[in-house]
């Protein structure tokens, strides 16, 4: 009978449907390796139900049909990779055709953190730090500063450093 081919798999309250050969057609997987016998199955709806993401399961079913590992584009990659690897899947199977899209977010995470190695000071200059990187700390503490001398440091962050102030943002 049909009805003992098929599986009903519930992802995040989705339903899906498939045939147990088609989940056997990528060994080795979770879903390859699904009996009645795992907590995930209820024997009175006769399904398994995963909390995942269904969006995403969706691609992965799809997979299982097709041979084609497709990337859904309005999730981001680590959370694709995530869903990857809890089903069991290798996200090199990735198509060609979605590879840049899906491979983008590590470039992005490489920028990042090259930008954090940099320890790129964003943090609000107190004036006395300023004073002391013009070698006017000993004068600005004395309190023996020329009127020039105020402004200068004081011009020169207001062009050099864009998070000194709201005003050097909008510059």
């Amino acid at each position: 009978m049909d009805a003992d081919h098929r599986v009903i798999i519930n992802v995040g309250g989705v339903r899906h449907e498939t045939y147990k050969a088609t989940l056997k057609k990528i060994p080795a997987t979770r879903l390859s390796k699904l009996t009645e016998n795992l907590a995930n199955y209820d024997a009175v709806l006769n399904e398994y139900f995963f909390d995942r993401h269904p969006g995403v399961f969706s691609q992965i079913l799809n997979y299982y049909r097709t041979g084609q590992l497709h990337y859904p584009t309005d999730v981001c990659g680590p959370l694709f990779e995530r869903e990857l690897d809890f089903w069991g899947l290798d996200s090199n199977q990735v198509e060609p055709c979605c590879w840049m899209t899906y491979t983008g977010h590590r470039n992005t995470e490489e920028v990042l953190a090259k930008l954090d190695e940099l320890d790129i000071d964003t943090e609000k200059k107190t004036e006395e730090q300023i004073m002391k990187k013009f070698n006017l700390e000993t004068q600005f503490i004395d309190g023996t500063l020329k009127p020039w001398q105020k402004i200068r440091p004081k011009i020169w962050t207001l062009f050099n450093e864009p998070y000194s102030s709201n005003f050097a943002k909008v510059k």
